[in-house]
């Protein structure tokens, strides 16, 4: 099995291009806020020790990333569920921030 790769601090004032199929347009505002509640989620779950609810959420995550187009949110969300896996709490609270920070730096291009 191929092992994720962990998500990678970045630059948070820099902007994420991501080029979406334009027949999306109409779902990605609600599919990037639903992204944000569930980094959320899995923060709260997260501090409650709960890694069962962190891996589940970030396996959907993962999938409704490639589902999209947002292959990087899957890439992150896989090491987020891998850590989960293997209860690796210092590996998600690095990797949550840094997933959160993406989201927010995303800008959608439509063709």
């Amino acid at each position: 099995m191929k092992q994720a790769q962990p998500p990678q601090a970045a630059d948070d004032t820099s902007t994420e291009l991501v080029s979406i199929d334009a027949s999306f347009e109409p779902l990605i505002p609600k599919f990037l806020s639903n992204r944000k509640k569930e980094v959320i989620a899995m923060q709260d779950a997260l501090t409650a020790q709960d890694f069962e609810t962190v891996q589940r959420i970030s396996h959907g995550m993962k999938g409704a990333g490639g589902s999209y187009g947002f292959d990087r949110i899957s890439e992150m969300a896989a090491a987020i569920e891998q850590a989960a896996k293997a209860g690796n709490s210092s590996m998600i609270e690095h990797d949550l921030p840094v997933l959160d920070a993406y989201l927010g730096r995303i800008k959608v291009v439509y063709d």
